[in-house]
């Protein structure tokens, strides 16, 4: 009785905690409409970026719960097949750790029961599925990744009603949005004297930049929105992962501005690429006329290049490196020819559709797969527990060998980790297969010539014994 109250006790917290705060952004939104003189043409951007700035974020939280539901109970389903414990991997209020000596624990499962009990309110130290929350906003877990999100909400509610009010009420000095949106330093500050005093020049740059920050604004956005989907799908949704999104919101939106003030069309990057040619070639430099372009509205691969810039991480950041060419490091790129990455498609039973799955527990390349968690990736992903396993031990082996050893070994039916153990280890293991596994090994590939070649390195050693090379892998 008494888990059933105080099961129903968090129920109710939850559902009214989630009703006062909709109710607050509810009456957030009614005092913007009237403050903006009840403008009824005002009415879907307030209801836009209350839905987008206040209701995504908490259906995204909501889903994140329900994800930890099915994934507890597969967890449970799975335990319960292969005679595993149940119990959380560690004690939630001390207590003895569980004992890996037990056959019944698996240190690669208790780091997958970890990941969805660790911040878990429960108080028995056997939980069963029952005592777990069936509703969101019921764990104090919960409410702090709602606490953290509030600047990327608060950011998001600004930045939608900016990008969905009306051009007329944003544009015209007497509309009811410009009265509180002045025109900023970052917007006019730098400008010639002569141009901040025309209003009517001052205003076309203001609207310009408003334009170009609110399509770099819509760009990050997106991104946010995938990265936090993405966050949920892998359950590695925290708070930081809200204060990462506002703070690439922020910075991509006033770096967008910034490189907008500084190269407001292509034939300003054309002269200010001029200017850097003749300083670095020693010739006098000749300094290109300010392109404000104020009045000529902004260009349309703008459009394009502030969306790409908010939309891609870090692009802002490295546009602006690139432009005006500082290198704080010197990279060494002839590594990266040689440093390629393999994609898991030359895995077997990876196709593109399932690849693009993949994707969504973070797997990318070969040496993400061999590095994860087989029972992990079967509890987060459609997949079953020994299609899993067996592309981890594929993707090992490729890690290990390369992708052109990968298919010389596969000639000799070793296509996983486990199989050239056993070729190479086992009891039942010959001469003739050590040998023929270890010229394949020793064997030199296309890629290992152009290294060499590259770095200026001597061939490889010739096999013991003075055995010739019976494999030459050679890739087109």
């Amino acid at each position: 009785m008494g888990a059933t109250s105080e099961k129903l006790r968090g129920s109710v917290v939850g559902v009214v905690g989630v009703c006062i705060f909709v109710g607050f952004a509810a009456l957030l939104g009614l005092a913007a409409f009237w403050s903006l003189e009840s403008n009824t043409p005002l009415i879907f951007p307030i209801c836009a970026s209350l839905f987008l700035a206040v209701i995504t974020p908490m259906t995204v939280i909501a889903v994140r719960h329900q994800v930890r539901l099915s994934r507890i109970k597969l967890i449970d389903v799975f335990a319960k097949t292969f005679g595993l414990s149940t119990k959380p991997p560690l004690p939630l209020h001390g207590g003895a750790a569980p004992d890996l000596n037990d056959p019944k624990t698996v240190v690669s499962f208790e780091f997958v029961k970890g990941k969805y009990y660790v911040d878990l309110d429960l108080k028995s130290e056997d939980p069963r599925l029952e005592d777990l929350p069936r509703f969101p906003m019921m764990l104090h877990a919960d409410w702090m990744l709602l606490l953290c999100a509030l600047p990327f909400m608060g950011l998001s509610a600004f930045g939608v009603f900016v990008l969905f009010a009306p051009a007329a009420d944003i544009l015209n000095s007497g509309g009811s949005v410009s009265a509180w949106l002045w025109p900023s330093m970052l917007a006019l500050g730098g400008l010639p004297s002569a141009a901040v005093a025309d209003a009517a020049a001052a205003a076309a740059q203001h609207v310009n930049v408003l334009t170009v920050a609110a399509v770099a604004f819509a760009g990050a956005y997106f991104y946010c929105l995938r990265l936090l989907l993405r966050a949920v799908a892998s359950f590695d949704l925290s708070p930081v992962t809200f204060l990462r999104a506002f703070a690439h919101m922020v910075m991509a939106t006033t770096l967008a501005v910034v490189i907008y003030r500084v190269f407001p069309s292509a034939e300003g990057v054309t002269a200010t690429a001029k200017e850097y040619y003749q300083a670095l070639s020693g010739v006098t430099v000749v300094p290109a006329t300010t392109v404000t372009d104020s009045g000529g509205g902004v260009k349309s691969f703008w459009l394009i290049l502030s969306f790409a810039l908010g939309f891609v991480p870090e692009a802002a950041i490295q546009y602006v490196l690139q432009k005006a060419g500082f290198r704080f490091k010197a990279r060494y790129d002839e590594v990266e020819t040689h440093a390629g990455t393999i994609p898991v498609t030359i895995l077997d039973g990876v196709d593109s559709p399932t690849a693009f799955r993949l994707e969504e527990s973070n797997v990318f390349e070969v040496q993400n797969l061999a590095t994860l968690n087989p029972i992990m990736l079967h509890v987060e992903s459609p997949f079953g527990i020994y299609q899993t396993i067996d592309w981890v031990a594929q993707a090992q082996l490729c890690t290990v060998v390369g992708p052109e050893r990968f298919f010389a070994l596969k000639m000799l039916n070793i296509r996983t980790i486990f199989d050239l153990e056993r070729a190479v280890l086992s009891d039942e293991s010959t001469s003739e297969v050590q040998i023929a596994v270890g010229a394949i090994l020793t064997s030199p590939c296309d890629r290992d010539r152009a290294c060499l070649a590259a770095f200026g390195l001597p061939p490889g050693p010739t096999q013991p014994h003075g055995r010739s090379r019976q494999w030459s892998i050679s890739w087109s």
